[in-house]
């Protein structure tokens, strides 16, 4: 018995050894401290978010002192991950010490800003403000600031043991494509956390600070390096460890973009507080945390079969109550553009075809001159109506108001310009230093446009005209009509030469489809751009009589007979998808033939007031540059894109006087009588309004209609499960996954409701998912439908966690579905969430704005029970869209209701 009894102790004991986890590697404990870092960031930006809110009201409070204060309760400080990271079993007793002391020291630091966060919290509620004035809850907030570049500190700390015994166990391998990849990563992330140290969120906003927009172009530029080099180890990863290396590129991309528009947008508007910087400085931690870091957590994930790899620690947010004040401004005179002579080139025939880099850059080029006529254009209109209110105040000077100008929509596209010049190596000499030298005339009279405007803000918010008699605001006009022109004409020879550069390379393969409709496609846009030419002559009074439009006539029935000719072997998609190069190429053709039919109705110019008809001929134009250029994207060969024109007749000088002379080369006297009023664009029959977004190729872009109206829609009627018959769909989910979505009617049953539209989507379809807990982010790019499987497997791995902020959600939501519309597709975002949230009315007037525009708003609620409050179906009413609560019953056919929102067109 006692043998029996031995046997089975052993038999038992054997099997638990069996049973029990494997031991923990050395990077598994590190990671584990890690992911205590993480876990730091976001309590330290938790506390950021309550105080940003709680500052604001207690300059409120100032002002109003008949209201109470409120701070949210943080609730208890988690300890799981601190005492996971304690208990990691992976180091020696030697290794680990130092590593405990220090994040004993962090977790501490932690507990301070904890404690002290509550005693603010526990002032507010006693409202002890109204007896101390304030001074208590002043000097927890300076100690709070204090704690955070503290906790900061030792994070850092804390990171750098970190990696030092990580390189201990696994030392970098140049030869090793893991290792080689991490250290790329690493760098790039050194760099981007570099950058963010030297900024900060500043609390009180309302000042202007000293924001170092050169550093954040600095480390514009400096990206630009890394990507050029970065992933060249990708071939050598297994899948899909591979797959992650081009995430990480697409969100140091998404980066650049942020950097980009931060520095072309600090314009003089942004650099009279610090809410400019604050937002930027969200928008990069939330890209660097959301995007980047986390490819690269994904990207060490998939490699540990391959090596152990560390995983690099989210950025933590610091703040500040104040900022350091900037420099007072000096008052400085614009500095006029100097006007470089390029160097005369002879473009030598290249034997071989252009190179893809030599190709982006060339393009590049002209994207540049689209975006600065874009902005240009905005700055003619300011000019134009503030030309206007000069003339009524000499009139009637005796019932004048207090003059205005601001010029807060305009900026120079400064990053553009720099990454241009950056990357213009790629151009060989000669002909680079001559492209370049154009580039730099063109920044240097956008630069002065802006040093103008800037003095001329000053000058009528402190009335100098009353003094004056407006010879200044007369003198600075007259300049803006000179150096509107001198652009105007720069930027033509600056195209030429660019054309000429491009041309100048062999085509690979001139028998193929794209080569051959894009060489026609440029026949057919050069007569309309000398037609257009030929117009602007003719109202400039430079020509006798309007341009002949036969040649147009004659490309563009060319361009029809020959169509399945040009584009054989190209596949046709259909017109309702935007990818479709027969949509492109025919819209050219019928739009060339409509404006030969505009120019030949053209009116001479017999009164001074209603809309110039120069405009017509321009937004048409326009127009069709915007289509030329689309056809070259979706171009699978190299196809240079063309200018936009500017309303030359938009702003026009009128007898001007005193200070800035025009200059001599001016072919048009700036004091030549106007030809006709330019009042504001009237919107043309069968045009769209103007749009400037950045990014686009034109400021003309046309919405078609479509038949969606709002629903209110209880259960849905009979859904027959396919797409076929109707539009393609860009389609973008805003998501709730805040912490009360964890419950088996809500975020399971929202999965399940997308899953069940998958299997239904076509190539053609493209679906985009931003979630928002606690911050919004873009979880999922436009992803075509064909991908379904990978758009499957983002919402699976959807966790609901954090708090609740729609507002930032719908515009970023916003934001995707309005960079990827589709021309007369079902553009629709869908919310779907458990609850009512604030709504600002500027998120609500933007909800208005793009149902105007054929992006429309869902709203699906999730629960046991129907929401009843009224806010969230008065925002599908705004939206134009379908308000609806989705049972189990009905999760399955409420997303294909919505995909089925647009029929195609019979035919």
């Amino acid at each position: 018995m006692r043998s029996l009894f031995l046997f089975l102790t052993f038999v038992l004991g054997l099997g638990l050894s069996w049973a029990a986890p494997p031991p923990e590697t050395p990077t598994q404990t590190l990671n584990g401290f890690v992911a205590f870092l993480n876990q730091s960031a976001e309590l330290v930006l938790a506390r950021l978010n309550g105080l940003k809110a709680y500052h604001d009201e207690v300059r409120h409070y100032q002002r109003h002192p008949d209201r109470s204060l409120r701070l949210p309760s943080s609730g208890p400080l988690e300890t799981y991950y601190y005492q996971k990271a304690l208990a990691g079993t992976g180091l020696t007793a030697a290794e680990k010490k130092p590593l405990v002391a220090t994040a004993e020291r962090l977790w501490q630091r932690l507990n301070q800003l904890d404690q002290t966060g509550k005693a603010l919290e526990t002032y507010v509620r006693l409202k002890d403000y109204e007896r101390d004035s304030l001074s208590r809850s002043a000097a927890l907030m300076a100690q709070l600031q204090t704690l955070t570049e503290q906790c900061g500190q030792d994070r850092d700390a804390l990171a750098r043991e970190l990696a030092q015994l990580q390189n201990r166990y696994v030392p970098h391998q140049p030869t090793n494509p893991y290792l080689a990849t991490q250290r790329e990563m690493e760098q790039i992330l050194h760099q981007q956390q570099r950058l963010l140290d030297s900024l900060s969120f500043v609390l009180t906003d309302d000042q202007p600070t000293a924001w170092p927009v050169e550093r954040v172009q600095q480390s514009l530029l400096a990206d630009e390096e890394a990507l050029a080099s970065f992933g060249k180890t990708n071939a050598q990863l297994a899948y899909p460890a591979s797959d992650m290396v081009g995430r990480f590129r697409e969100a140091l991309r998404a980066i650049q973009a942020v950097k980009r528009q931060a520095v072309n947008e600090y314009t003089f508007a942004a650099r009279q507080s610090a809410r400019y910087g604050n937002q930027v400085y969200l928008d990069l931690i939330n890209h660097v945390n959301g995007d980047l870091i986390a490819s690269h957590r994904a990207f060490v994930g998939y490699s540990q079969s391959a090596r152990p790899l560390l995983n690099y620690p989210t950025y933590c947010p610091r703040f500040r109550l104040t900022a350091q004040p900037d420099a007072p401004p000096t008052r400085t005179q614009p500095t006029p553009f100097t006007d470089k002579p390029a160097p005369p080139f002879t473009v030598q025939p290249a034997t071989t075809p252009i190179s893809s880099g030599t190709f982006r850059v060339l393009n590049a080029y002209v994207d540049v001159i689209n975006e600065s006529l874009r902005q240009l254009h905005q700055l003619q209109v300011v000019a134009r109506d503030y030309q206007s209110s000069i003339a009524l105040y000499r009139d009637r000077p005796q019932r004048r108001a207090d003059l205005t100008y601001s010029h807060d929509n305009y900026h120079v596209p400064t990053a553009d310009y720099r990454l241009l010049l950056r990357n213009s190596q790629a151009i060989p000499e000669p002909y680079r230093t001559s492209l370049t030298t154009q580039a730099e005339v063109l920044l240097a009279m956008l630069t002065e446009l802006d040093q103008l405007s800037i003095e001329l803000t000053g000058y009528t918010t402190g009335k100098q005209y009353q003094q004056d008699r407006w010879q200044r605001a007369d003198a600075i006009l007259d300049r803006y009509a000179y150096l509107f022109e001198r652009f105007d004409q720069r930027k033509e020879t600056l195209y030429a030469d660019v054309r000429r550069v491009f041309e100048r390379y062999r085509v690979a393969v001139p028998a193929s489809p794209w080569n051959r409709s894009g060489k026609a496609l440029l026949a057919l846009l050069d007569h309309d751009k000398a037609a257009l030419f030929g117009v602007r002559d003719f109202y400039s009074l430079r020509a006798a009589q309007l341009p002949p439009t036969a040649p147009i006539d004659s490309a563009a029935r060319h361009l029809i007979a020959n169509e399945y000719a040009n584009l054989n072997n190209l596949t046709r998609l259909g017109r309702s998808n935007g990818l479709c190069p027969y949509s492109r190429y025919e819209d050219i053709a019928e739009a060339s033939i409509q404006l030969a039919g505009q120019i030949r109705k053209a009116r001479p110019l017999l009164a001074r007031t209603g809309e110039h008809p120069y405009q017509s001929v321009y937004y048409g134009f326009n127009h069709l540059v915007d289509d030329y250029n689309r056809f070259t994207e979706l171009a699978k060969e190299p196809l240079l894109k063309a200018v936009i024109q500017p309303d030359v007749f938009v702003f026009q000088r009128v007898a001007a006087s005193g200070g800035l002379p025009p200059s001599p080369q001016r072919t048009q006297p700036a004091d030549q009588p106007l030809l006709g009023r330019a009042d504001k664009p009237a919107k043309q029959p069968g045009s769209a309004p103007q749009k400037t977004v950045a990014g686009r190729d034109t400021v003309y872009v046309e919405r078609t209609r479509v038949d969606t109206v709002y629903v209110d829609r209880g259960r849905p009627a009979e859904v027959v499960p396919s797409l076929a018959g109707f539009a393609a769909n860009n389609m973008v989910f805003l998501l709730d996954v805040s912490g009360s979505m964890d419950a088996p009617e809500k975020l399971p049953l929202l999965k399940r409701s997308i899953k069940s539209l998958l299997k239904l989507l076509r190539p053609e379809d493209q679906i985009s998912v931003v979630v928002y807990s606690g911050k919004a982010r873009v979880v999922l790019e436009p992803t075509s439908g064909k991908w379904a499987s990978d758009i499957a497997r983002v919402i699976d791995e959807l966790e609901s966690d954090g708090d609740t902020d729609g507002n930032k959600g719908l515009r970023l939501a916003y934001k995707v579905a309005n960079k990827n519309y589709l021309r007369a597709g079902n553009n629709r975002i869908v919310l779907a969430t458990d609850g009512e949230f604030p709504v600002s009315d500027e998120t609500t007037q933007l909800i208005s704005d793009f149902a105007r525009q054929d992006i429309y708003l869902t709203v699906f609620t999730f629960g046991k029970n129907p929401i009843m409050g009224q806010r969230l179906k008065q925002l599908a009413e705004r939206g134009k869209g379908t308000f609806a609560h989705v049972t189990p019953e009905t999760a399955s056919l409420q997303l294909i209701l919505e995909a089925q929102a647009k029929k195609l067109p019979a035919r």
